[in-house]
């Protein structure tokens, strides 16, 4: 079904606020990639390599695995917080030449790391996304705002929109998993994985069709990856603590008692482990 009508461009405050809110790290990882190193090197007369540079990774200011001394220094409330709202958004995600040397450590320490003179730490780095790192003392939320707001003024100069309204045919096709929003209190109107429909109306039938389909496939990376930790894979969910175990194949069970948003999460992990980034879109019901 397709809807006509007047269309407008968004503006730059609604870009804004969505850039600052998204789950920038779990987008498709070559769209990552290209965001960030269009962010680094606007304007920037050393452009930086980044697509295919094994020497700079993505790093996370406030670690997928913070240290102890993170939840001491910012207090639980605010660790809490940031561990469940920011952690994978922009304010928080950086450019690393170290390869995860800086890794789960206090925010100074990241900071003023110089093991062997060799300046691990954003105070030596050269990129621009860490610049204004160099300045701060603390990594709390309010800091990952004020960051948020740097990149969005930055990718607003990029990808300047013009201020006008055009009449534009509105569909509302399929969108990849990796660019969808996200699904908390959303029902499915059907998904193509591998190019076949699936007549799915629930995120948890998704969950449980995609990893059939993928254990199938290639039983082995899930127990050669973190995937089969993830999804709690186990061949006794009795004595294994699953509460709601679903069988994937005549032998295996994952746990299905998660909500909507960490299902996407693992589905998009394990597709982009797999390789598989472009092969799941999805269509939201109305």
């Amino acid at each position: 079904m397709q809807r006509s009508g007047v269309q407008r461009f968004p503006r730059n405050s609604e870009t804004i606020n969505a850039l600052k809110e998204k789950d920038v790290y779990n987008i498709k990882p070559k769209n990552r990639t290209y965001l960030l190193e269009r962010l680094e090197n606007f304007q920037n007369n050393e452009p930086v390599a980044i697509d295919g540079n094994l020497d700079i990774t993505i790093e996370h200011i406030f670690p997928q695995n913070p240290a102890p001394k993170w939840k001491i220094e910012l207090g639980a409330g605010e660790y809490n917080l940031i561990k469940e709202n920011y952690l994978n958004t922009i304010g928080n995600l950086t450019l690393s030449g170290n390869n995860g040397k800086l890794s789960n450590k206090p925010f100074l320490e990241k900071k003023m790391m110089n093991i062997d003179s060799k300046e691990q730490g954003y105070n030596f780095s050269r990129l621009w996304l860490n610049r204004d790192l160099k300045e701060k003392t603390k990594w709390d939320k309010s800091e990952i705002e004020k960051r948020a707001n740097t990149i969005s003024e930055c990718f607003i100069k990029i990808w300047e929109l013009p201020e006008i309204d055009i009449e534009l045919e509105a569909t509302n096709d399929e969108i990849n998993i990796f660019d969808a929003e996200d699904p908390k209190h959303k029902k499915l109107e059907y998904a193509i994985f591998f190019n076949q429909k699936l007549e799915v109306t629930q995120v948890v039938k998704l969950y449980i069709e995609v990893f059939k389909q993928l254990f199938d496939l290639q039983p082995e990376t899930f127990f050669t990856s973190e995937i089969g930790d993830r999804l709690s894979l186990t061949k006794t969910p009795e004595t294994n603590g699953l509460r709601q175990a679903i069988p994937i194949s005549d032998t295996y069970f994952i746990e299905t008692n998660i909500d909507n948003v960490g299902k996407f999460y693992r589905i998009k992990q394990a597709l982009a482990i797999f390789g598989f980034e472009d092969e799941l879109s999805i269509k939201y019901a109305e």
